[in-house]
């Protein structure tokens, strides 16, 4: 026989339902029925928080309560509510006695605080449902379609509030107004007020996004908050391309203003900084500000555009991307560099080639190390690429079809890093959050987690592994060699030959934890890949990646070019595509994807189109109707620098070339931005690429890279002792200046126009003057101010 308290909870389990007339109000109207709130309460549970670690516990469980993450299990949270414990977090004969009420009506002491009151709506749909037996179905309330009016823009005009109203298709067919169980997030409150129900009221003129949750499916759209109408109605502004028809439609909506056209000097610099990393000569601007031809910023363009400098600046910034982490390919440690500066060149090479981004893409994400070589053929190529390193960082290796070196490694990467790597690198897209539980804010499952991560199964690099015996032989014999020769005592540190390749048979597919089992390997969102052998799964999802149709990869390549160009992204962070993180203006998102399809992927073509846009060319100083935006591109953003081009620029200023020691020395003459390797030699120089925020790219995460300002940034700015000798450089611009024949006026001009790219105004004019006449030296003079003007944030920062 039971004892008595396993009865009681079988009791509670099968009560007596509800009358069927029950029903409870809404607070945006209508009544919702009692068939009705089985489908409801799970969701319910996320709208108080019960399921995120404020009401009852935390979804990892705290005082034997577990429930799921956000409500994506209700499977889960319908055992933690009915049937652990003994089933006393619910008691069907007298609701109002239930611990699930108590608690979270404050009447029952936790420490989640009380979340509705018991004269709420919330309380009577707990109530009710529990009076009718607390009953679920499985699959009970599963959405089918989730639809948010309005659809892209919630215009809050005349500053009256707007109710958001939340649709839901269910997987039953039927439709119905959920608002009232929805979850409503805005990432800027001071934009405008948002209530529990959805009603959105105006704060102050802006844009911000509003996201909404229910049971796993989640919808993003904007808020806008216009400022008040302009006298004599919205002027007319020019628009250069499709770019401006779609920053400058969202403006007029906002009633915002665009700022006028950039001076030419100032375009001049920007344009020159974010393209080559450097600062144009003093001739340059002179001869571009005396230029009177209409075409004079298109034909500035092209050429910044073709410069060799132009291809090693995005190939530092794919560097990141694809995580060129110096310290984490094959050792022995001083071909580390080296190997990363040959990642660097061939990632260089095809911007320079304006090879079409797709192929890039394919020729990275299928790499093998022979390329489809005879075994004789690739050992010989191999052979010479490593004497070649062992001489110079000048290699043959961006020769090479594919880049390999993105898949080799010192260490063994599990197969669901580089899910996650080629994910974020190439989609935009964060998976890290799906690897143990349903992605809180996105789309993305355990199971999808894994079967993308199963995809790469059959990646292989080992010490003793090759793709044939034939090559194995080969190279076993070559890596003896090596070793012979090598010195006695460092015959165990010797480059060897290894090779990447597509084994014939995975791995080993890695199961989900929380079913145990392996899914079949798929593409995040796409067709299911099954591995097979003498096929590489790579392939195909190659093809579907760079596939005009896939909703990611072109999005995600062009709002990186966005992001360089401005300063921020349409999405924000680059890397983090999510149903949660809408994009500022999803039509130019749209038409900047769809123009870069159409091209075939012509990374050239994408960056003049931007370049071009009057968008790109406005000036920074505000007006009143915009000078409080901040991701509208109604003016140019002044924004910091990356820290390769804060180097590369403070050397330009000071007519120096950078220095590098020990094994970075064949590296003389060349810019920070053809620089390859994550970690130079030269402390001084490794220091101020470390404050200035260049990443280790040890994570796949466009985050390392810092922009913020710090203290010791302008410190060093100011008292850096490598800095300061700079300065003193006998071939450098303040001895060059201090030797030649012009006037105090003369000079103050030149010092203008080699650091901040324009020339002083009359004041600072004849202060400068002044500064170099009363010195004790001349040379004095001209360091005192060129010391001062690499000091302003005018200099430091991008405008």
């Amino acid at each position: 026989m039971l004892p008595t308290r396993f009865l009681f909870a079988l009791v509670v389990c099968v009560a007596t339902p509800v009358a069927a007339s029950a029903q409870v109000a809404l607070p945006t109207g209508g009544t919702l029925p009692a068939v009705d709130f089985e489908r409801h309460v799970m969701g319910l549970l996320s709208k108080v928080g019960c399921n995120s670690g404020s009401c009852h516990g935390s979804f990892q469980g705290k005082g034997g309560f577990r429930l799921s993450l956000f409500g994506y299990e209700p499977g889960i949270d319908f055992a933690g509510l009915t049937r652990d414990n003994l089933g006393r977090r619910i008691t069907a004969v007298k609701p109002d006695e239930s611990l699930l009420l108590l608690k979270a009506t404050g009447q029952a002491a936790h420490d989640g605080g009380m979340r509705f009151g018991r004269d709420s709506w919330v309380y009577g749909v707990f109530r009710e449902w529990v009076r009718a037996g607390a009953k679920w179905t499985p699959g009970s309330g599963a959405i089918e379609k989730l639809e948010v009016t309005p659809k892209d823009f919630a215009l809050l005009a005349n500053d009256k509030p707007l109710q958001v109203k939340v649709t839901a298709t269910f997987t039953d067919g039927t439709t119905e107004d959920i608002t009232p169980f929805c979850d409503f997030r805005i990432t800027d409150d001071a934009i405008a007020a948002l209530s529990p129900l959805g009603q959105l009221t105006p704060r102050q003129p802006g844009d911000a996004g509003l996201t909404v949750l229910y049971r796993g499916s989640i919808r993003a759209i904007r808020v806008l908050v216009p400022t008040p109408p302009q006298r004599g109605g919205y002027p007319k502004v020019p628009e250069v391309n499709y770019v401006d028809a779609e920053v400058f439609a969202k403006l007029k909506m906002l009633n915002v203003v665009p700022s006028g056209l950039a001076g030419d000097a100032t375009f001049l610099r920007r344009v020159t900084i974010d393209t080559i990393g450097q600062l144009p000569t003093p001739e340059e601007l002179r001869e571009f500000l005396a230029d009177k031809d209409p075409k004079k910023r298109e034909r500035a363009i092209d050429r910044l555009l073709a410069h060799p400098l132009h291809a090693a600046v995005w190939a530092t910034k794919l560097s990141d991307v694809t995580g060129n982490n110096t310290q984490a390919l094959e050792q022995p440690q001083p071909t580390q560099p080296r190997r990363s500066q040959m990642w660097h060149d061939w990632l260089r090479k095809r911007i320079a080639d304006n090879v079409p981004y797709d192929q890039v893409v394919r020729d990275i994400v299928t790499a093998t190390s022979r390329d489809g070589r005879a075994p004789a053929e690739w050992l010989e190529d191999a052979k010479k690429i490593d004497a070649q390193s062992e001489k110079s960082f000048a290699t043959d290796y961006p020769e090479k079809k594919t880049l390999d070196l993105f898949w080799r490694r010192q260490a063994q990467v599990p197969i669901e890093q580089w899910g996650e790597k080629v994910a974020v690198a190439f989609l935009g897209v964060r998976l890290e959050c799906a690897q143990c539980h349903k992605h809180p804010t996105d789309r993305w499952t355990q199971d999808e987690y894994w079967a993308f991560a199963n995809l790469f199964s059959q990646v292989t690099f080992n010490n003793t592994q090759f793709s044939t015996p034939d090559l194995k032989k080969l190279a076993d014999e070559e890596n003896k060699l090596r070793k012979e020769n090598a010195p006695k005592a460092n015959n165990n540190n010797v480059l060897l030959v290894r090779e990447l390749f597509v084994s014939p048979t995975a791995r080993g597919a890695r199961p989900n934890p929380a079913t145990g089992r392996a899914p079949t390997p798929k593409a995040l969102g796409g067709p299911e890949i099954p591995v097979k052998p003498g096929e590489d799964a790579r392939v195909k999802l190659a093809e579907w990646m760079t596939a005009p149709e896939n909703p990611f990869f072109a999005k995600s390549f062009v709002n990186r070019v966005w992001a360089h160009y401005f300063g921020i992204g349409l999405v924000n962070p680059v890397d983090d595509f999510s149903l949660a993180n809408p994009p500022t203006n999803a039509r130019l998102l749209d038409a900047l994807a769809a123009a870069f399809v159409k091209s075939n992927y012509d990374v050239r073509k994408l960056e003049k189109d931007v370049l071009m846009s009057r968008t790109y060319q406005l000036d920074f100083a505000t007006n009143p109707t915009n000078a409080f935006d901040k991701n509208n591109f109604s003016h140019a953003y002044v924004r910091p620098m990356m820290a390769e081009q804060v180097v590369d620029v403070l050397n330009a200023a000071l007519g120096v070339s950078e220095t590098y020691t020990g094994p970075d020395e064949p590296l003389v003459g060349k810019k920070i931005v053809e620089v390859g390797s994550s970690r130079v030699q030269n402390p001084n120089l490794a220091y101020a690429l470390r404050i200035f925020g260049r990443p280790p790219r040890t994570t796949a995460c466009d985050c390392e890279r810092a922009a913020e300002p710090a203290l010791p940034q302008t410190l060093f700015r100011m008292t850096d002792a490598s800095i300061l000798a700079k300065f003193t450089d006998k071939k450098g611009r303040v001895a060059a200046l201090a030797a030649s024949k012009l006037a105090p006026d003369e000079l103050a001009d030149e010092l203008f126009l080699a650091t901040l790219s324009r020339l002083p105004t009359a004041e600072q004019r004849a202060d400068a003057a002044e500064a170099i006449r009363t010195a004790k030296t001349r040379a004095d003079g001209i360091t005192d101010v060129m010391w001062a003007l690499v000091n302003t944030r005018e200099f430091i920062l991008n405008h």
